[in-house]
């Protein structure tokens, strides 16, 4: 028996029909994802284009006035293209009729839309993280029962696990009708944040010159991100934790406060409790915040949706070009790679690869020259210092050379260490350590 088609699309190009993919997924509603976030089902003839009364209007010049029409089939979900100018793609490829599947990449001229599942009930707020390993399922469970509570939120894991995601995921669920804000604290100098979060009146400072609504005030009714929380000054956590706990905000330059309606969820990398023994966050601002503290998986400990992962950013990266395929040589190192970057190196790679590679993508197009560089803290020499009654550099010496002679290469040797290739070779040829290979 023939296995299900994703797409069964005619080339406008070749006058051929292709299949670009098969899946054994059942038919299932659709929605159509725009640009800004909105989604609109699927369920009806829906005309997509530039000329008013568009059911799904487009401000692109790219799109003809009527581009293409998408319609349900019995339990299957169509596009037709209405011979546009530009031409409607799916995975990169010009069409002129097709099927559509969950997760599929949908360009409209120089518009790129996405086709995702319809939602139902409980995957509402975490429909968009990906992955089916048990730490993934646990965290979407977490989140899902947090999500209508009103209390902070705080969500801990290392940089690239995708805590923005599941913030959005939290306010996504909830009850709450208004904007999500974010903030990433660590990215703006510390004379500006308390602008940036609470505003500031005309005249508050030199360069002042019209108010200023904040981001508490943005947020309103809605849901306050503040990324890298830990960054925040420590001049400025007083006036958050009030804001917090009198739901009201001061501008700079004010003299009366405004109230605002307002769920904080908060992130970091670092240890924040330990950040409050070394007086570097205050222990009743962490306490407040850390109402519920969710932590996210690191990708190393979800080994299982690598593959799954790489596939979807591949869609991603080659939405408008050719169709590209990872080999199972490119799956295997991948899933051996140890991820210090998470999520986000790991689409960094699929990227690269993408505009980089072949049509099959290889080890060495995911990992070219230098190879992976998986790093933890880098090994740090101190001369000074004695482990076992024997100098430091003596047992990093001895480290080093045994990962070198178990490992047969300077590449493997850094990875079983957990530090940069580039660190590695400075310290071989800093104690004279001889090994072949790369």
């Amino acid at each position: 028996m023939n296995r299900p088609i994703v797409v069964d699309a005619v080339d406008l190009r070749r006058g051929v029909t292709l299949a670009l993919g098969d899946d054994e997924e059942p038919h299932q509603p659709l929605r159509l994802r725009l640009e800004d976030g909105r989604e609109l089902a699927i369920d009806r003839r829906m005309i997509v284009g530039s000329a008013p009364g568009s059911d799904v209007l487009l401000d692109d010049p790219r799109v003809s006035g009527a581009h293409c029409v998408l319609w349900r089939d019995g339990e299957r979900t169509m596009v037709s293209d209405c011979g546009s100018r530009n031409g409607t793609f799916l995975r990169g490829v010009r069409i002129e009729a097709g099927e559509l599947r969950a997760g599929m990449p949908l360009t409209v001229g120089g518009t790129r839309l996405r086709v995702v599942a319809a939602r139902t009930g409980e995957d509402d707020a975490t429909d968009a993280m990906l992955g089916a390993s048990g730490a993934m399922c646990e965290l979407r469970g977490r989140l899902r029962r947090v999500a209508p509570s009103p209390h902070p939120v705080l969500l801990l894991g290392e940089s690239g696990t995708g805590k923005e995601l599941a913030a959005r995921a939290v306010h996504s669920g909830s009850a709450r009708r208004g904007r999500f804000v974010a903030l990433n604290c660590g990215a703006v100098s510390g004379e500006l944040v308390e602008s940036e979060l609470f505003g500031h009146e005309r005249g508050a400072f030199t360069g002042a010159t019209g108010r200023r609504v904040g981001l508490f005030e943005e947020a309103d009714g809605g849901t306050l991100f503040l990324d890298e929380i830990g960054e925040l000054p420590l001049s400025l956590q007083p006036k958050l934790l009030r804001a917090l706990e009198t739901r009201a905000v001061r501008p700079v330059g004010a003299n009366v406060e405004r109230p605002v309606d307002v769920r904080v969820v908060a992130a970091t990398h670092q240890d924040l409790f330990r950040a409050t023994e070394e007086k570097r966050f205050r222990l009743d601002l962490y306490h407040r915040l850390a109402a519920i503290r969710i932590r996210l998986p690191p990708l190393r400990e979800r080994v299982g949706d690598i593959a799954l992962l790489a596939r979807h950013f591949l869609d991603e990266a080659t939405a408008e070009s050719a169709p590209r395929r990872l080999s199972a040589a490119a799956i295997e190192a991948l899933e051996r790679h140890r991820w210090p970057g998470n999520v986000r190196e790991l689409r960094n790679a699929i990227w690269s690869a993408a505009l980089l590679g072949g049509d099959e993508i290889a080890p060495d197009d995911l990992f070219p020259d230098a190879g992976p560089e998986p790093v933890a803290e880098p090994v740090r020499a101190a001369p000074a210092a004695a482990v076992d009654g024997r100098r430091f550099d003596e047992v990093e010496r001895e480290l080093i050379a045994r990962a070198l002679r178990e490992n047969g290469s300077r590449r493997a040797a850094a990875a079983a260490l957990g530090v940069p290739k580039s660190t590695l070779c400075d310290k071989v040829r800093r104690y004279g350590l001889q090994v072949e290979g790369r």
